[in-house]
């Protein structure tokens, strides 16, 4: 029980990280452009109070000692020796902490699925050890910065997941507009808080970090490591044959055949060579079926293309690329298909991409 109480703050962050895995709205939901803002709203207030606090307790305390670490054992033997009570300023601080780790937990969790559902976690992983980075140094670290920095990291992640949605297209230009209004927006956050409480150190340290970080997502998005968010891969599938009709009620239906594959083995959410495809005869063509999800209207121009695996060279070498364009809104998803005649022994991929970021890879083995 005792460590319980002493990590509380990280219970309560992973608390809030759970709940949102099963409340947490589907992208197409109408209740999900509600969801994020009052996760974002919700944690400043909560940093604005914690400062608010800290501002207080610093101007009561300065006669005492001038560089105090408030709320740790030396600051409140300080305290209790000079008879000072500071209960009810020290709960309200203590209620705002534990708050501020739970409802990043939420606004995490909101940023995170969404980028694990988006894409590949192997292609994603900077992201999650920058998240997983910061959340190390929220436990580990004493002070309002860690929390701060690890919102500011979840509210970078979360304007440009949102900012496709806002002007309905995704392609460079909207995630460089996402960039570019983070960046101005956690700036502006960081001079809101240096206006309540915030030390010297503290404010360069955020100012700089302000900066920074956005130059970093850029590099990894340039570095493909940033997935075309919010588009997200839903039912995707390689097939011997695939004939699209209309039923009575005007509506499209793919008619989908496997003869011939033999799916292989799926590791908990990582595929290994998802399909062995066996060639028999007269049948050497080979359809990729994707459905892409997507917010309401957003668009898109999608891509499917086509990559062979050159043993001698160990590279992915491009064999054919299928454009369409997609309008979101559909809850599953936009669908389309491609194929390839003539296909050759060996290892062959399809590579989903949106204004050439990856919305998802599959893998086939031609036997």
């Amino acid at each position: 029980m005792k460590t319980i109480i002493k990590h509380f703050k990280t219970v309560s962050f992973f608390l809030g990280l759970s709940i949102d895995i099963f409340f947490l709205p589907k992208v197409t939901s109408p209740y999900y452009l509600w969801v994020g803002p009052i996760d974002v709203a919700v944690v400043f207030t909560l940093i604005l109070i914690r400062q608010s606090v800290r501002r207080y307790l610093h101007r009561r305390l300065k006669h005492i000692k001038k560089d105090v670490g408030l709320f740790q054992d030396r600051s409140q033997k300080i305290i209790e020796e000079k008879g000072i009570t500071f209960s009810i300023v020290e709960k309200i601080n203590s209620s705002a902490t534990y708050l501020i780790s739970f409802f990043l937990g939420t606004l995490l969790s909101h940023v995170l699925l969404y980028y694990f559902w988006s894409s590949d976690v192997m292609q994603v992983w900077p992201i999650f050890a920058v998240v997983g980075l910061c959340i190390i140094a929220n436990e580990f670290l004493y002070g309002i910065v860690p929390d701060i920095l690890l919102f500011f990291v979840a509210l970078t992640l979360f304007v440009i997941f949102n900012t496709p949605i806002f002007l309905n297209r995704v392609n460079n230009n909207s995630f460089l507009i996402s960039v570019l209004v983070s960046a101005v927006g956690i700036s502006i956050l960081t001079l809101i808080l240096q206006r309540i409480y915030l030390s010297k150190k503290e404010f360069l340290f955020l100012i700089i970090f302000s900066i920074a970080f956005p130059f970093l997502i850029l590099k990894l998005y340039y570095l493909n490591y940033i997935p075309a968010v919010p588009l997200a891969l839903g039912d995707s599938g390689f097939y011997s044959s695939i004939q699209k009709e209309t039923d009575s009620n005007n509506v499209s239906v793919y008619n989908k055949k496997e003869d011939g594959l033999i799916k292989g083995k799926k590791y908990f959410f990582l595929e290994k060579n998802a399909y062995n495809f066996e060639i028999i005869k007269d049948a050497n063509t080979i359809y990729f079926f994707s459905s892409i999800i997507s917010p309401s209207d957003v668009s898109a121009t999608i891509t499917h293309s086509w990559q062979k695996y050159d043993e001698v060279k160990q590279i992915w070498i491009d064999q054919s690329k299928i454009n369409y364009e997609i309008s979101g809104g559909r809850e599953d998803g936009y669908r389309g298909y491609s194929s390839i005649t003539n296909i050759s022994q060996g290892k062959w991929r399809v590579r989903v991409l949106a204004d050439d970021r990856v919305v998802g890879v599959k893998n086939i083995e031609i036997k």
